[in-house]
């Protein structure tokens, strides 16, 4: 139940894309493992590493993704687990003091966040994100200063939707608090206060949406309202997979609250982030410059966006003009948003 409950061991680099002061770190540790049961907690780290790494946008900024693993054993298996709500009862001695039933909801499972910070900064000094596994079967995660998951049948959905909260600042796009079958009644309107989150909203007309900019002008906003404020809407969507626009029921709230589309792993786990949360999470990231020297304009400039950077032209700009320098160069890792000086010429290219 506290750090006398185990003991850290040490860290090991699980993927190194380059130096911790430049790149984004990202720290697993774990709870309610044993001394005997470390090496099945390596094998949990190197599945979710493996599945966050190939899930979008991620697997675009692979290259700057420093992923660690600190092994922490506990004097106890599992988590604990009350009765109230519903539970084992089971107590455990772990080093992190895993609960589940936090604030009376079964799958809000937390652990003290204060030491999950204290031993990541101590073993990554340059950490970005935390990410707590616990070891249990139980279906639970939680995220706020530390992301933590348990070993459920979907672990590694859980633990990348709770690192959204964590590293990304991205807010749960659920329409109900407790769930839609619980019989909660407080959760009918949302408050009239905008979330400071990117990707819920109280806005309900075009311009006064923060994702406007990503919504076509054919897709009516909002584009599904809820009939029915004392439910959830369990309705199918009415436009395309993937389609932007302002779908109400969001941020704990039947009504009143929008997310930018019908689906996406802040609402439900398996489901992709939708196109706000994808690029917020690449606004977060670092990101490495393109190669654009001896390139024409428009192609360098299309490749320097795409990167998530900022073109910038310095010579002359005529038909023909191409990138005789670059600065930084190419390979570089530079935070997302900065800019590319690119120096032309006119002419042929050599």
């Amino acid at each position: 139940m506290t750090t006398s409950d185990g003991s850290v061991l040490g860290r090991t680099t699980i993927v190194d894309r380059g130096s911790p002061a430049e790149c984004w770190n990202l720290v697993f540790l774990g709870d309610g493992y044993t001394s005997t049961q470390l090496a099945q907690y390596a094998t949990d780290v190197n599945n979710a590493a493996s599945v966050l790494l190939n899930t979008p946008p991620f697997n675009g900024r692979r290259a700057v993704i420093n992923v660690f693993r600190v092994d922490v054993s506990s004097t106890d298996s599992g988590a604990d687990d009350p009765v109230a709500c519903g539970g084992s009862g089971a107590v455990r001695r772990t080093y992190f003091d895993a609960t589940f039933c936090t604030n009376g909801i079964q799958r809000l499972l937390t652990v003290d966040a204060a030491t999950a910070l204290a031993v990541a900064g101590a073993q990554v000094p340059e950490f970005d994100a935390v990410l707590v596994i616990v070891n249990s079967t139980v279906y639970g995660g939680s995220g706020g200063a530390v992301g933590v998951f348990s070993l459920a049948g979907n672990a590694t959905e859980i633990a990348i939707h709770e690192l959204g909260h964590t590293a990304f600042g991205l807010a749960d796009e659920y329409m109900y608090y407790r769930g839609c079958g619980s019989g909660e009644t407080d959760r009918d309107h949302h408050p009239p206060v905008e979330p400071v989150e990117p990707n819920v909203t109280i806005a309900s007309t075009r311009a006064g949406l923060k994702w406007r900019d990503l919504i076509l002008s054919s897709t009516p906003v909002p584009t599904m309202s809820n009939p029915d404020c004392a439910q959830c809407d369990s309705r199918p969507s009415p436009v395309p997979t993937g389609t932007v626009g302002a779908f109400e029921g969001a941020h704990y709230a039947h009504c009143g609250a929008y997310r930018p589309e019908y689906g996406c792993k802040l609402l439900t786990l398996g489901t992709p982030f939708c196109a706000v949360c994808q690029r917020r999470i690449r606004q977060v990231l670092p990101t490495t410059v393109p190669h654009v020297r001896e390139l024409r304009v428009a192609q360098a400039v299309k490749l320097v966006r795409g990167a998530g950077l900022v073109p910038k032209l310095v010579g002359p700009q005529q038909h023909g003009s191409w990138v005789w320098q670059q600065s930084p160069k190419a390979g570089a890792i530079v935070a997302s948003g900065s800019t590319v000086t690119m120096r032309l010429r006119s002419g042929p290219i050599p």
